[in-house]
């Protein structure tokens, strides 16, 4: 079978130099329009939604806070999927989109529908961050002395660790959860 190989290749020149040819120019226009990022991302659009009420239970925030947003996001064209958890105070929401769909479009429509189909209690706008299967690199906790309280660590979180690791080359974003804000009158 390699013999008749061989002289097939041997005696139809022209036909094995034409096939390389399409096969080195289909090689070249396949290279010209493959997406080369140096971490490409292997996930379509992914936005997460919180709100945060203290004191409220996870049915409380189910209630008034996740399914309202939940709806109201519905509409937002080119959705695959809306998953949801309530806890103790926080309302959390996942929105992942189809393949294709541009980032910037999706985190517009998403708080274009938000703003204008979803009415919380108390006027609180929901916050929308991005998540990404490559984007997420690190999490940590901060903690403290039993007698230093979660206001007091959510103020180092705020006002220490995150402005550290902004300089940081290639942080570009801190997402803070949980801890109890300082008023600012205080």
């Amino acid at each position: 079978m390699l013999k008749g190989i061989i002289a097939f290749g041997l005696t139809r020149r022209t036909i094995v130099l034409v096939g390389l040819l399409v096969f080195v120019a289909s090689g070249i226009i396949a290279f010209l329009k493959l997406n080369i990022e140096a971490y490409p991302n292997p996930a379509p659009v992914i936005l997460e939604i919180t709100a945060q009420a203290a004191g409220l239970s996870a049915e409380e925030m189910e209630k008034y806070y996740t399914i309202p947003m939940e709806i109201g996001l519905y509409p937002t064209p080119g959705i695959a999927n809306v998953r949801s958890t309530s806890f103790y105070g926080l309302s959390f929401v996942r929105v992942t989109f189809k393949y294709g769909v541009d980032y910037h479009f999706a985190y517009t429509q998403a708080a274009i529908n938000l703003q204008q189909n979803v009415s919380l209690p108390g006027n609180q706008v929901p916050q929308i961050q991005q998540s990404s299967l490559v984007g997420e690199v690190y999490r940590y906790q901060v903690v403290g002395p039993e007698h230093f309280g979660l206001t007091n660590l959510r103020t180092i979180q705020d006002w220490v660790v995150t402005r550290r690791l902004f300089t940081v080359p290639g942080v570009v974003a801190i997402n803070s959860w949980a801890g109890q804000l300082r008023n600012s009158t205080s």
